[in-house]
């Protein structure tokens, strides 16, 4: 066992106060109901740079074995396709360890959903929509590292404050709670919040690197309330890419000299920026501007800082359904009433998970299929074809020549790049009857068209 972990272990044991207001017995009782629902995640990630196991934390959730964890050990950056052998791990002597099918991402609730192979019959926690007050007691329960056995932990504190936002937080202390991805319980037993993903937390058990201690010098001290994800543990992925409705355009909080000059100073509101050509937005009428008071008339909810708002409203949309109607109401013109649009509300884009990629490995690097939001970002025409730089291998020949991920890839020596399938067939072509030429892409990036010069390796 490594010096960092004992130290570490050290603080949490010794170091951080220690509450006793609910009684040893029914801290025991609750430790013991809790424990056999902790379990640990893994999957392999198979990539351009090599295979590796990572290991996060898990929540039976139903006794047919199905699983949640915090969205952090899926990141979306993380290729679908790079996914690989996914296992859930019962803590233990022996390890058990069952495959596991990934169900998928909710970004609506930050979370992930895994669910074993062959059903199963397991002692499952149960989230409850409970608040609490300051000045309450709560109990988290957390797994320990691979290095331990993943050990199951207990740690108590006190709420001491209540954050509005995008996310609902709930602040503790002093002690804090045990690692992401616990879960957290009142006096009563009863399953109140999750530890989320939070700066400086780590998210895995093990497998990051060699001395992957997951743990923080400190312990986490937010806390997610029930009530922000229940509706996804309702209606959880099945196996395929969730259908995530959005807006079609770029939603900020309104200046101090905005919000005085169209009298909205103490109203929550949301301020139009871009429409996107072609969305739902564009479609029903929102303009540049618009000011949006009212979802489905009622007020927007405020947050504790002025871009909260738009970004609670935005996330209240997604977790409604692509098609679903909804009525925005806005102020365009000082002075004059308000106007209701109607909104029919549209999928979002694909994301770059689900992209499909090409490994280079001679020159280290990777590219993908270009998606809207590339060709948006660059400023480019929405049908321009093209792939984009996902991944540049440090020290290798497309880093030292200079080659950025995000580059917009539209010609491969002096051939036009339609598709990844051409662009693949096209350097695999020209790598085979010619390998020690340069490769000469020609890329489009923040708003300029540039050649990068590519020396193959000798």
């Amino acid at each position: 066992m490594s010096r960092n972990f004992i130290l570490t272990l050290a603080f949490l044991l010794f170091a951080c106060p220690i509450l006793a207001a609910l009684p040893p017995e029914q801290a025991q009782q609750l430790f013991d109901r809790a424990r056999p629902s902790l379990v640990a995640v893994q999957y392999t990630l198979e990539g351009e740079f090599g295979r590796r196991d990572l290991t996060g934390p898990g929540i039976v959730i139903a006794e047919n074995g199905l699983v949640v964890t915090p969205l952090a050990l899926f990141p979306i950056a993380i290729p679908d396709e790079q996914m690989k052998d996914f296992k859930i791990i019962l803590p233990g002597d022996q390890e058990t360890e069952l495959p596991a099918l990934f169900l998928g991402r909710d970004e609506r609730s930050d979370l992930a959903f895994l669910k074993t192979k062959d059903p199963q019959k397991w002692p499952a926690i149960s989230f409850q929509d409970t608040p609490v007050n300051i000045a309450d007691e709560v109990i988290s329960i957390g797994l320990l590292p691979k290095e331990t056995g993943y050990k199951p932990y207990y740690a108590s504190a006190i709420v001491s404050a209540q954050l509005r936002g995008p996310v609902p937080q709930t602040l503790v202390s002093p002690s804090g709670l045990t690692s992401v991805g616990s879960p957290v319980f009142n006096t009563q037993g009863k399953a109140i919040g999750l530890v989320h993903a939070q700066l400086k937390q780590p998210i895995l058990l093990g497998g990051a690197s060699e001395d992957a201690q997951g743990f923080s010098p400190l312990p986490p001290r937010f806390f997610v309330p029930a009530r922000d994800f229940l509706p996804s543990l309702a209606d959880p992925p099945t196996g395929k890419p969730l259908q995530i409705p959005w807006l079609g355009a770029q939603l900020t909080g309104p200046s101090k000299e905005v919000a005085e000059y169209f009298n909205l100073k103490n109203v929550p509101v949301a301020l139009v920026g871009e429409v996107i050509p072609k969305t739902a937005a564009e479609k029903a009428g929102l303009k540049s501007g618009d000011k949006i008071v009212k979802l489905n008339g009622q007020p927007l909810e405020r947050g504790d800082e002025p871009n909260d708002t738009p970004r609670i409203m935005i996330r209240a949309i997604r977790r409604m359904n692509v098609g679903d109607k909804i009525t925005l109401t806005i102020l365009r013109t000082k002075g004059q009433p308000t106007i209701d649009l109607t909104v029919t509300l549209e999928e979002q884009p694909r994301q770059a998970n689900l992209a499909k990629r090409f490994y280079a490995e001679d020159l280290g690097l990777s590219v993908r299929e270009a998606l809207f939001a590339d060709t948006y970002l660059k400023r480019l025409p929405q049908d321009t074809p093209g792939v984009v730089v996902a991944y540049i291998r440090p020290a290798s020949a497309a880093a030292t020549a200079a080659l950025r991920a995000g580059d917009f890839v539209k010609e491969l020596n002096s051939v036009a790049v339609q598709t990844l399938d051409q662009f693949k067939t096209q350097y695999q072509g020209f790598r085979k009857a010619r390998p020690k030429e340069v490769v000469v892409l020609v890329v489009v990036r923040e708003g300029t068209t540039q050649v990068i010069k590519i020396e193959p390796p000798q």
